[in-house]
């Protein structure tokens, strides 16, 4: 009988423990999926988030990482059996897995744009004319960028609940694998734990473009942006800030909104902070915002540079999981014995020392029936920065100085000779593992990055060492293999660096009714 023919029907669940959540590092949304429910389309069920901009002080204006989308909410998410609380499945750095797929998987992204908030620059990096990383935000001028907190055409925030939707990526539901009923009833139901993430982590503060074409963060401990002159200090209450790029629209695209704190700095004069009372384009230079606010400037400031005082990021999500349920028509035997094999992967982490000029990144797995090994390096200090997060941008071969990769595993070099991963060397050889390794979750890279004018030679996408351990239908035994990466640099640094693995595996959960549910690594 063809699928289209079997009855299927979506089920909306809501969470157990609630229906609104303040976005917080560690807060849980709790769903459960009753063994009633029988059989699910994993892959085509989905969730729906609503989220709101929820900045009450300051009304700062924010939006999800670039690359992740709203999938930046979430930090973790934990799969148990929901009868037996038998633990199925994991999945740590969930945001930061989204990422690295939305970057990778998608040629054409305007489906994850619009569907889950992904930025329109979903890349980690441009390279500017000196050679130099500069780490890609969400922009004003971008209307896909702004729908988390729109303004009217006075700079009043308008900011209410958005509606995104996105799947579960969760091997339980063979996201990384061809499409099966996932058996629900077998498996006593599932119990799927939601971690979010801290709201200094999943958003970000709007940027600007400048008139010249470069982008301006006007977040806390960002330089800010100019003041096209301060003339009138002594007298005005406001500021004329330089125009945004020649946009139509300098209001919505300035960065700023009626209620911000801003801090106002210059020349001749301490800082000087104000709170917004009205942004609008008229009687001033064309393309510029008048941003005015209570209070007069300090005759003595110059050279005015205009940035948010606050850093007051937050969120709140009403979370809703919608389920495509399946309903054979013949349920005989459903619930006998089943073996359910599904991959996904657990994390290893592991510190790289800004001193270090050697390295072995120790993997202590025993997964027996793996696929692939995948790594990606982030300074932990920059995570909350008011301009991006380095959870997500990661760090290339360029800044960590690294030029040299090799695997050591069950007593074998993997390959053979290292190779050194920088843009001008063997980047091609680093890609072709990657790509090699993608391949191996049954998913086939469409992007290897962005490569208008300056980026063509460099990483664009967040950098990622891999390899691939096993093709087809075979898998490679980690019991025993104690595998290592061995890593050589051609500098120190100034950080530290967390290195974050990831290790594909086929995994087994065994369903029996007299011996119970286990899990087969």
């Amino acid at each position: 009988m063809s699928m289209s023919a079997i009855p299927t029907k979506f089920v909306s669940l809501v969470p157990t423990n609630g229906n609104q959540f303040s976005g917080s590092k560690g807060t849980k949304v709790i769903f459960e999926l009753e063994p009633s429910l029988g059989y699910v389309k994993g892959r085509d069920s989905y969730l729906v988030l609503k989220v709101l901009n929820n900045d009450t002080s300051d009304r700062g204006r924010t939006m999800f990482n670039n690359m992740a989308g709203v999938s930046s909410l979430i930090s973790r998410v934990d799969i148990y059996s929901l009868k037996t609380g038998q633990h199925l499945e994991t999945m740590e750095n969930y945001n930061m897995w989204a990422a690295i797929e939305n970057q990778y998987f998608y040629d054409d992204k305007t489906n994850i744009q619009s569907l889950q908030g992904v930025g329109i620059d979903c890349y980690a990096n441009d390279i500017n004319q000196t050679g130099d990383e500069v780490p890609t935000v969400p922009q004003t001028r971008h209307v896909n960028d702004c729908v988390l907190s729109p303004v009217d055409a006075s700079g009043n925030p308008v900011y209410n609940y958005r509606v995104f939707t996105t799947p579960l990526k969760a091997g339980i539901f063979r996201w990384w694998d061809d499409e099966k009923l996932c058996p629900v009833l077998n498996l006593l139901g599932l119990r799927i734990e939601i971690t979010l993430e801290d709201p200094k982590v999943a958003l970000l503060p709007m940027s600007v473009v400048s008139d010249d074409g470069h982008v301006i963060a006007i977040g806390k401990d960002q330089v800010g942006m100019d003041a096209l002159d301060a003339t009138g200090a002594g007298t005005d209450d406001f500021v004329e800030l330089a125009p945004t790029g020649g946009l139509t629209d300098p209001v919505a695209n300035c960065g700023f909104a009626v209620g911000n704190s801003i801090t106002i700095q210059g020349t001749g004069g301490a800082d000087e902070v104000r709170t917004i009372t009205a942004i609008t384009t008229a009687g001033i230079t064309t393309g510029a915002v008048k941003v005015s606010f209570t209070g007069v400037l300090p005759a003595a400031l110059t050279a005015i540079k205009v940035k948010l005082t606050n850093d007051n990021r937050a969120y709140k999500v009403e979370p809703e999981f919608r389920v495509l349920q399946v309903m054979p028509q013949d349920m005989g035997g459903a619930m006998g014995g089943i073996d359910y094999e599904f991959t996904t992967y657990d994390m290893y982490f592991d510190t790289l020392f800004a001193s270090q000029r050697k390295h072995q990144v120790d993997i202590p797995t025993v997964q027996s029936r793996a696929l692939a090994i995948m790594s990606m390096f982030h300074d932990p200090s920059g995570e909350q920065t008011p301009r991006f997060s380095t959870l997500f941008t990661g760090a290339s071969p360029k800044v960590l100085k690294l030029d040299s990769v090799q695997y050591f595993i069950k007593g074998r070099l993997q390959p053979v000779r290292a190779y050194n991963p920088k843009p001008l060397k063997e980047k091609i050889i680093s890609e072709h593992e990657l790509v090699k390794a993608l391949t191996t979750i049954n998913k086939e890279p469409q992007d290897l990055g962005q490569s208008d004018q300056y980026n063509l030679n460099d990483y664009t996408n967040t950098y990622v060492v891999a390899r691939e351990l096993a093709r087809g239908n075979y898998f490679f035994d980690l019991t025993d293999a104690e595998p290592q990466i061995r890593l050589g640099f051609d500098g120190t640094r100034t950080e530290n660096y967390q290195v974050s693995t990831w290790v594909w595996s086929k995994r087994v959960v065994v369903a029996d009714p007299q011996q119970g549910i286990r899990v087969i690594l």
